[in-house]
């Protein structure tokens, strides 16, 4: 089966995972298929690709380290894997957000605030 969005390879499913992710997360079928037809758009997540992978690779042993062996042994996966994930999250915003001017740091926090009420009122609809 292939993705009715962006016609790449979904297995079972009608879309693909990464269209699958975007509409979950609140964005429009619209915006997406303009987001996949943009070469600009394209070059950019390829180059987010490898930055996020050379960022991982840069910090992920001080990360590791940080979490001293006790703290790890006492930690489900779950929960390591969370906070984990959520000092990802933060060094993303300590790098961007101070890069911003006042405008752009009120539109960055409107989207972050829709797209944890989205998910929110997508969680509690199920």
């Amino acid at each position: 089966m292939f993705c009715r969005i962006c016609g790449r390879k979904s297995g079972n499913k009608r879309e693909c995972e990464r269209c699958s992710y975007f509409l979950k997360h609140g964005t429009d079928e619209f915006v997406i298929r303009k987001m996949l037809s943009d070469d600009k758009t394209k070059a950019i997540w390829a180059k987010n690709e490898k930055t996020a992978e050379d960022l991982a690779m840069t910090y992920y042993d001080h990360l590791i380290e940080t979490y001293n062996q006790n703290q790890v042994k006492k930690y489900s996966k779950e929960h390591f894997g969370f906070n984990t994930f959520v000092d990802g999250i933060r060094l993303g915003l300590d790098i961007i957000i101070p890069l911003l001017d006042e405008e752009k740091k009120t539109e960055v926090d409107e989207k972050i605030k829709s797209m944890i009420n989205f998910r929110k009122l997508k969680d509690s609809s199920q």
